[in-house]
C-alpha cells in the first residue's frame, strides 16, 4: 500500500481542519468571528484543535516531516481523538449556549466533528487498539 496516499480518515482531518479554520473567520456570535473581541481565546481554541490535527496529518503525509511517534507519551491516534472531541464538544455547546450564532458557528462545529469523526476512523484504519 502507498504510504503517500491519505487514507479517509486522513482526509476527513485535513478537510475538517481546513473548514474550521475557514469558519473561525467568518461570524461566529452577533458580529464577531473566533477570533474576535470577546470570544478569544476560547472560542478560537476550536479552529485551532482541528488545525493542529489536520497539520500532523498534512505534514507527515506531504512534507515527509517525521514527527516522533509520540507526544507527551500519548500516540498521534490518541491526540487525535482528544483533540477532535474537545473541539466538537466546544463547538456543540457554544452553538447551543450562544445567543445569536452566525453561520461561522455552524460550519465550525461541521469542521470539528469532521475531523472528530476522521480521527475515529483513523484509530480503525491504524489498528492501535485505542477504541473498539
Amino acid at each position: 500500500m502507498d504510504n503517500k496516499q491519505p487514507t479517509p480518515g486522513e482526509w476527513a482531518i485535513m478537510g475538517g481542519g481546513a473548514l474550521a479554520l475557514v469558519a473561525s473567520f467568518l461570524e461566529f456570535a452577533g458580529d464577531t468571528s473566533a477570533w474576535g473581541e470577546g470570544a478569544f481565546p476560547i472560542v478560537t481554541l476550536i479552529p485551532l484543535y482541528a488545525l493542529v490535527m489536520a497539520l500532523q496529518v498534512a505534514l507527515t503525509k506531504f512534507a515527509n516531516v517525521r514527527l516522533p511517534d509520540r507526544v507527551l507519551g500519548f500516540t498521534w491516534e490518541q491526540v487525535h481523538l482528544v483533540l477532535g472531541i474537545f473541539a466538537t464538544v466546544m463547538a456543540l455547546f457554544w452553538l447551543i449556549t450562544a445567543d445569536d450564532t452566525g453561520i461561522g458557528a455552524i460550519l465550525l462545529l461541521l469542521g470539528a466533528a469532521a475531523a472528530c469523526a476522521g480521527a475515529f476512523m483513523l484509530q480503525r484504519e491504524r489498528t492501535t487498539g485505542a477504541i473498539g
